[in-house]
């Protein structure tokens, strides 16, 4: 066994690990959700809901993708290896459904930019109004991806067993690359400059009791846009692995054979990394899960055992 062989036995193994990791957390923040904040009508809370349940499809993909991947490198053949149709649907999921993730980040932003500049219009706030955009977002986000699938440049990869855009491909690598980071990057910046510009605006003219009160709440919306804003910056940078790859292909016409495994590998870790920033910066279910936690280490105390007398107070 070669030695390129066992490092992706390895990526695999740790993409794996991450992307079941995710899977688990995931279920475990959308059950919370369903059970402690579904009366709530929360429109930041049914955006926190749709962001995980993106997570969630991406690493079910990711993680069929790994092992399949697997499966391959240590030869055990599975029906999920061959060049059919659902190899080719998964390959074009897996960045359809990291699409609707990163465009998560544009809804939230979107939200706040209505509740600050429009907040005279109720109709843009109402909670049934996002439980309608919602599905027709991720419908959007997924067949902004469907040009890849059209042009056939899903392809079988037979090194890696399964179906992905190739990095050869530099026109849909390329595509795909825009669409997944420009596209929220550029609402995200756009919206927190304009609102920058119109909190600070506002808070000059503050007089009023009213007024201070709702400058007080555009400055939390500004501070919630600009954590999405960081928080995809940084997951641009955990891609960074894979564009070097790529850039090194483009100038010398070599592919790393690693490329595909860093590439998913840096995915896999970005997953985790948001599971656990929706919990930090989601305060309601931040204080949930904390409440959870507390209960459980009071159950934990009452429950366990008491020490004999004589080993409380010592034998003379």
């Amino acid at each position: 066994m070669g030695s390129w062989i066992i490092i992706n036995i390895v990526l695999n193994i740790i993409t794996l690990f991450n992307t079941i990791f995710t899977v688990i957390i995931s279920l475990g923040i959308l059950l919370i959700i369903i059970i402690f904040h579904r009366q709530t009508r929360s429109i930041p809370i049914l955006l926190t809901g749709y962001t995980c349940l993106t997570i969630l499809l991406s690493a079910i993909m990711l993680a069929s993708m790994s092992i399949s991947s697997l499966f391959g490198y240590i030869g055990i053949y599975l029906q999920e290896q061959d060049d059919t149709i659902w190899c080719h649907w998964r390959g074009f999921f897996i960045h359809g459904f990291l699409c609707s993730l990163y465009d998560a980040f544009s809804l939230q932003a979107i939200f706040r930019f209505f509740r600050v500049l429009f907040y005279r219009h109720k109709v843009l706030h109402k909670f049934k109004l996002y439980c309608i955009i919602i599905p027709f977002f991720m419908i959007f986000s997924v067949m902004c991806i469907s040009p890849v699938l059209f042009w056939n440049d899903v392809v079988y990869l037979p090194l890696e067993f399964y179906c992905q855009t190739p990095f050869t491909n530099l026109r849909a690598i390329l595509y795909i690359a825009v669409r997944l980071y420009g596209f929220p990057l550029i609402i995200l910046f756009g919206t927190y400059w304009y609102l920058l510009k119109y909190v600070r605006q506002t808070s000059l003219l503050a007089i009023t009791n009213n007024v201070r009160h709702r400058t007080q709440n555009n400055l939390r919306d500004l501070i919630v846009i600009k954590r999405l804003l960081i928080i995809l910056i940084l997951l641009v940078l955990l891609g960074l692995p894979a564009m070097i790859f790529l850039f090194i292909f483009i100038f010398t016409g070599y592919l790393i054979p690693v490329t595909y495994r860093i590439s998913w590998l840096s995915v896999s870790f970005s997953l985790v990394f948001l599971t656990f920033v929706l919990v930090k910066y989601t305060n309601p279910l931040r204080m949930t899960v904390q409440r959870l936690i507390n209960n459980i280490g009071i159950r934990q105390r009452r429950i366990a055992p008491q020490q004999p007398l004589q080993a409380r107070i010592g034998i003379n």
